[in-house]
């Protein structure tokens, strides 16, 4: 399919995204998403009212899209962190995303981001899965979750060196099921 034949709010989404994961809010620039999306200043801000509209839009469709992929199951939380961590791998921009989020201090949940019925329902998903003994008690939810997403982020915040990225990116995902084993255990 041509280019032009994708809708404009798309097209503008899919420039933003390579945009932002790249440089983060304060370095994307308007007027390149704009060219990279074959589209005008003003029809994009026709959609998104402000940058940071823009910037949170493209955030909740990244976390939209390993949220479908990888369906949160507390009762195996160290296969889910695997499988988390195999997606963000292979979507890099992703992991970024989430990243830049992180620094530009977008809160969960936050309009157009994450609403509070997902967080609710993974708290309490956490919640019955220790209480039928899938996760060690004594655990608050939110810590524990925050925990188990530094694991998974482990790698994409650490500075390259090749003794911590080199080998395959198999091991990496046991790792990280690993890891995660030993904090719910």
């Amino acid at each position: 399919m041509e280019r032009r034949a994708t809708p404009p709010r798309e097209r503008i989404l899919a420039a933003a995204r390579g945009e932002f994961a790249a440089t983060g809010l304060a370095g994307a620039r308007i007027d390149t998403i704009a060219r990279e999306a074959e589209a005008s200043k003003e029809r994009l801000y026709a959609h998104f009212s402000t940058k940071r509209d823009l910037f949170d839009a493209v955030l909740g469709e990244s976390i939209d899209r390993w949220v479908q992929a990888i369906p949160f199951d507390a009762h195996d939380l160290p296969g889910w962190a695997r499988r988390l961590y195999d997606h963000l791998a292979l979507h890099p921009d992703d992991a970024r995303m989430l990243l830049w989020g992180q620094i530009e201090g977008a809160s969960l949940p936050s309009p157009g981001v994450v609403d509070h019925a997902q967080l609710e329902a993974r708290r309490a998903a956490v919640q019955e899965a220790q209480e039928t003994g899938h996760i060690a008690p004594g655990w608050n939810a939110d810590e524990l979750l925050t925990m188990v997403f530094g694991v998974v982020l482990g790698w994409f915040v650490t500075p390259s060196a090749t003794n911590l990225h080199g080998g395959p990116h198999e091991r990496r995902c046991d790792v990280v099921e690993e890891a995660v084993r030993r904090l719910v255990g």
